[in-house]
């Protein structure tokens, strides 16, 4: 069973993995269209025709996000067999199907891509023909499987997994005071805690799919916690040069830059070198602003953080743009106090000459 779970988290992170580049550049157009036009009750208003375009691209990539998560997920179960069925059934996860006309969005669209990728797999153990082999993964296996899993899907999944999107929808809603404060701080901890791995890319699913029933709180919290780790350490070596060697400010010049962008990755560099300081700083400032997203309900309509994710930010602002950097000075804070000065290599010569003066003094 640990098994099974291990390897559905690896498969999962390889369809995030594939879906991210689409849903950034979709953010990205998103942002461009909102900084010269106008959002109203979420609803994105362009200020030109010529605007009124990109955001057409832009939504076809934000409706392509979900088809290609479930495309990789069968991917990373069954290799380019299961791609055909993935697209097709979480295509048909993401739309309004049956007589009750059901969706199930990003939810659904990791079932039918797991289960898709489990069926190919079965398939290829199938002994066949070598006439029919030869057919195998590009007619046999795409079409049983979309055909298989998708009359499973529409008759046998459905209904329940919309209950559960619907479940919660409702209960994530409702979330205030206490509650919103502890999904805060979870969703600061996992941004953190491996810098845009496997945590990070959970957080990123989980936001996302709220996101796509229209809760963009928790969006909101995880991309300021985006930009929390390398803003932090950025400004640690602005304020605490001391404490940095000329290389890692010049890593300070690297971090500050990602992190306008919400590229968390900007932090691993110092993490590399001072694990034991760098992981609690950046856990601890990182968590502090997932909180006050949370409690300030600040709402972001894109998948990318930072502050040149300002514009999207539809809800909050202003908090966006505090609690970010509240983190920020939490890890600026926690450095100054835990980290030691680094030693200059002409001082700690002169230390030397020094120590030695006054050994050969005290020996004479």
């Amino acid at each position: 069973m640990k098994k099974i779970g291990k390897e559905l988290f690896q498969v999962i992170n390889t369809g995030i993995s594939y879906f991210l580049p689409v849903i950034i550049v979709s953010g990205m157009l998103f942002a461009i269209v909102i900084a010269t036009g106008t959002v109203e009750n979420n609803q994105i208003i362009p200020s030109s025709q010529f605007f009124k375009n990109i955001l057409v691209m832009a939504q076809a990539g934000f409706s392509m996000m979900v088809p290609v998560l479930a495309a990789y997920i069968a991917y990373g179960i069954a290799g380019k067999p299961g791609l055909a069925p993935g697209f097709t059934l979480g295509y048909v996860a993401n739309n309004p199907i049956g007589v009750d006309n059901i969706s199930t969005g990003f939810i659904g669209a990791m079932v039918v891509g797991i289960f898709a990728g489990y069926f190919v797999n079965w398939m290829k153990s199938w002994k066949v023909p070598m006439v029919i082999k030869t057919v195998m993964p590009i007619l046999i296996m795409p079409l049983l499987a979309t055909l298989c899993i998708g009359i499973i899907y529409v008759h046998i999944l459905s209904v329940p997994l919309a209950a559960f999107v619907v479940l919660m929808t409702t209960v994530l809603s409702n979330l205030n005071g206490v509650s919103a404060a502890a999904l805060g701080l979870g969703i600061g901890i996992m941004a953190a805690i491996d810098m845009g791995g496997p945590s990070s890319k959970a957080a990123t699913a989980f936001t996302l799919a709220l996101m796509a029933e229209g809760i963009y709180a928790p969006n909101g919290a995880f991309r300021i916690c985006c930009a929390v780790p390398p803003l932090g350490l950025a400004l640690s070596t602005f304020i605490s040069g001391k404490k940095y060697s000329k290389e890692e400010k010049q890593f300070g010049i690297s971090a500050f830059f990602l992190s306008m962008a919400g590229i968390t990755e900007g932090a691993i560099p110092f993490a590399a070198k001072d694990f034991k300081r760098i992981m609690p700083a950046i856990i601890i400032g990182t968590g502090v602003s997932g909180v006050l997203g949370m409690l300030h309900h600040v709402e972001s309509i894109v998948a990318f953080g930072g502050l040149v994710a300002l514009p999207a930010v539809t809800s909050g602002a202003l908090w966006y743009v505090v609690d970010m950097f509240a983190g920020a000075f939490v890890i600026v804070i926690y450095l100054h106090i835990m980290k030691k000065n680094v030693e200059m290599p002409i001082l700690a010569k002169e230390k030397e000459i020094s120590a030695n003066v006054q050994r050969n003094v005290s020996q004479g």
